[in-house]
């Protein structure tokens, strides 16, 4: 199986980190498919391949914005237990600092 190591891919793009705590070492892409975790996002996770690279963009920052404090806290908590490789956020978007929280929490790393 080809893998490919998580730094390699951060500097290819000239991501940023934005949870320098979380230990990206020893994660490997094993997967050249990307997800777009819309569905995931809104509670379904049925088929979800965790083995991809998650991109959360307009779509799903906009869907985020309509959900209660309560609600996004209850998916970040569904989604960030999923052991995946990284999240990127695309178009410059931020994420929510319990975001960030949750994902370090979880040894998550996420990147703009």
């Amino acid at each position: 199986m080809y893998t490919v190591d998580l730094q390699d891919c951060i500097d290819k793009m000239d991501l940023e980190c934005l949870t320098p705590d979380v230990d990206i070492s020893k994660i490997k892409i094993t997967q050249s498919d990307i997800n777009r975790p819309a569905l995931q996002l809104a509670g379904f996770f049925d088929h979800f391949d965790l083995n991809r690279v998650q991109i959360i963009g307009n779509v799903e920052c906009a869907y985020l914005e309509t959900l209660t404090r309560e609600r996004k806290d209850e998916i970040y908590e569904k989604l960030l237990a999923h052991k995946v490789p990284c999240i990127v956020f695309s178009n410059d978007l931020q994420p929510e600092s319990e975001f960030i929280e949750t994902a370090e929490k979880n040894d998550i790393p996420v990147f703009g």
